[in-house]
C-alpha cells in the first residue's frame, strides 16, 4: 500500500509545547503507512536540529532553489524565487507548488502564524490545528471571529482539548469537520528518559516544578511571587523552573530582587526535562491561558500530581483526584499550591490518583485516532 504523504506547516521550531507535540506526533506515526515532512516558515529555531536528529525532513521556502553553477538551473532558481515572492504577495497562495510540487496528500496547518493561504495546495486535503483556547486566549478568539471564511475551507479542524473545542465552535460558528483529538505523546520515551539524573540540590526540602517557555503567557512571574508568599508564611520548599525564553533575564532579576536565589532554581533549557518532573512533589502549570498543556500530560504519564488554573487539564485528570484545578486568579492558585504542600493526606490521595491515571497516557493508543483521521481524509 502506498504511503500517505503529510506536510506539517510550522511557524518556527522553538522550545515549546506545540513543537514537542508535533515532534511526538510525527515520531509516533506508522512509518509504513505515513511519510511526514515539516515546512518551516521562520528558520533558525533552537529545535531544528532536534527534528533533524530524529530523521525528520525540514523544508524552507528557499530549499527548492539551492545554489548551482548550472546556468539552466540558475534560471530555474530565479523563476522559483520570483514565483515565491508572488505567492507571499497573495497571502502564501501557490508557495507549496513552488517548493513541493505534487508531493503532499495532506497539508496540516499545525502552528501557522502568517501566509496561511499556502496550505491550500492543489489536490491536497487540509487540516487545521487549534492549540489554544479561544475562550481565554485573545489571539485564538480573534482568529475564530475574523477568519471564518478561511477556516471553513479546511477539510478538518482539530482542537486539542474539550475547552478549546467548545469555545472554537461557539465563537466561529463552525461545526462540520471540527474534531477533538488530544496531542499524542511518546509515553514510552517520556518514562524512559525520566530515569536519568536531574541536576538538583540535596533533598532537604520538597520542590515543585514548572516547565515551559519563559514568556509572558506562561505566568512564571506570578509563580515566583507566590513562592515568596509561601516562604513568608513558613511553608518551606523549593521552586524549580525548567525552560528558556524571552522573559529569562527579567525573571532572574525578579528572583534576585525578592531574595530567592537559594530557593528558586532556574534550570534553563533541558533537552530532557522529565527527571525534574518525576522527582518533584508536584507540577505547577501557572499559565494565564493554554489549549492543553503538554507538560500536564507528561506529568500524569509519570504519575506526578498537577496544580493549575487551566480548565482543560480536566481532560488530563479524567475525573480522578490527581491534583487541583483552581480558579485562574493569583489567590486561588496560591491557595492550591499551599494545600498541596501542607495537606499531606490530600497530597497522598492525589499522588495515588496520578499513579493510577498514568496508564491512560499510552502513545500507541493516542496516535491511532490521528492516524485514522489522516487515512479517512486521504482515501476520500
Amino acid at each position: 500500500m502506498e504511503r500517505i504523504h503529510i506536510l506539517f506547516v510550522q511557524h518556527k521550531l522553538v522550545c515549546g509545547g506545540a513543537e514537542q507535540a508535533l515532534f511526538d506526533l510525527i515520531g509516533l506515526l506508522d512509518k509504513d503507512r505515513f511519510e511526514a515532512k515539516v515546512f518551516v516558515q521562520n528558520p533558525g529555531g533552537e529545535w531544528e536540529q532536534k527534528f533533524r536528529d530524529a530523521g525528520i525532513e525540514l523544508i524552507y521556502d528557499y530549499s527548492c532553489r539551492q545554489p548551482t553553477w548550472n546556468p539552466i538551473k540558475k534560471l530555474g532558481n530565479l523563476s522559483k524565487k520570483l514565483r515565491a515572492q508572488q505567492a507571499y504577495q497573495n497571502g502564501g497562495a501557490g508557495l507549496l507548488e513552488v517548493c513541493l510540487p505534487r508531493w503532499a496528500d495532506i497539508v496540516v496547518s499545525y502552528n501557522v502564524w502568517y501566509h496561511e493561504e499556502l496550505v491550500f495546495a492543489p489536490g491536497a486535503k487540509t487540516v487545521k490545528y487549534i492549540h489554544g483556547d479561544p475562550g481565554t486566549n485573545p489571539d485564538y478568539r480573534r482568529e475564530a471571529e475574523e477568519h471564518r471564511e478561511l477556516l471553513s475551507r479546511f477539510n478538518r479542524i482539530v482542537c486539542v482539548s474539550h475547552a478549546a473545542w467548545d469555545a472554537f465552535r461557539q465563537i466561529s460558528g463552525l461545526e462540520s469537520g471540527v474534531e477533538l483529538h488530544y496531542n499524542p505523546m511518546n509515553s514510552e520515551n517520556v518514562r524512559h528518559l525520566a530515569q536519568a539524573e536531574a541536576d538538583l540540590p540535596s533533598a532537604d526540602l520538597p520542590y515543585i516544578c514548572a516547565v515551559g517557555r519563559l514568556s509572558a503567557e506562561k505566568a512564571f512571574e506570578r509563580l515566583i511571587v507566590m513562592h515568596r508568599h509561601l516562604l513568608d508564611r513558613g511553608i518551606a520548599h523549593r521552586l524549580v523552573i525548567v525552560g528558556d525564553g524571552p522573559d529569562g533575564d527579567f525573571l532572574r532579576r525578579l528572583i534576585r530582587a525578592m531574595g530567592l536565589e537559594n530557593t528558586v532554581i532556574m534550570a534553563g533549557y533541558q533537552s530532557n526535562p522529565y527527571p525534574y518532573i518525576k522527582h518533584s512533589r508536584f507540577l505547577v502549570s501557572s499559565s494565564y491561558t493554554e489549549g492543553l498543556p503538554v507538560t500536564a500530560m507528561e506529568a500524569m504519564c509519570l504519575g506526578v500530581p498537577i496544580v493549575t488554573p487551566i480548565d482543560s487539564v480536566g481532560d488530563v485528570l479524567g475525573g480522578h483526584v490527581c491534583g487541583l484545578i483552581t480558579e485562574n486568579s493569583n489567590a486561588a492558585l496560591e491557595a492550591g499550591i499551599e494545600r498541596m504542600l501542607t495537606d499531606e493526606t490530600f497530597y497522598q490521595q492525589t499522588l495515588q490518583g496520578a499513579k493510577n491515571r498514568s496508564a491512560y497516557f499510552d502513545g500507541t493508543r493516542m496516535i491511532q485516532e490521528v492516524e485514522a483521521l489522516f487515512e479517512e481524509l486521504a482515501r476520500t
